[in-house]
């Protein structure tokens, strides 16, 4: 499935760092229903591969769906579905 990955920027709440910037994303089990709690698999810059447990949200007004997802240590990752139609 094809996910477009958007980079979350923290610089009003932290300071800048050198994080690794997440490159690849693949949800085995995404489902197009709102809310739904699925495992994500991150693939970062840097060659670290994470699990996170994301949600998935729909966009009320545009009805696009992405996935947002947090794993243990405060990583966060947002994806926006790209449908193939």
């Amino acid at each position: 499935m094809p996910f477009e990955i958007r980079q979350l920027s923290w610089h009003k709440r932290r300071k800048p760092g050198n994080e690794p910037k997440p490159v690849a994303v693949a949800v085995p089990n995404f489902k197009k229903e709102a809310n739904h709690m699925c495992e994500i698999t991150v693939t970062f810059d840097s060659g670290e591969i994470m699990q996170m447990m994301g949600r998935v949200l729909q966009n009320p007004i545009t009805g696009a769906w992405s996935i947002n997802g947090l794993n243990t240590t405060g990583q966060s990752v947002f994806a926006r579905y790209i449908d193939e139609q």
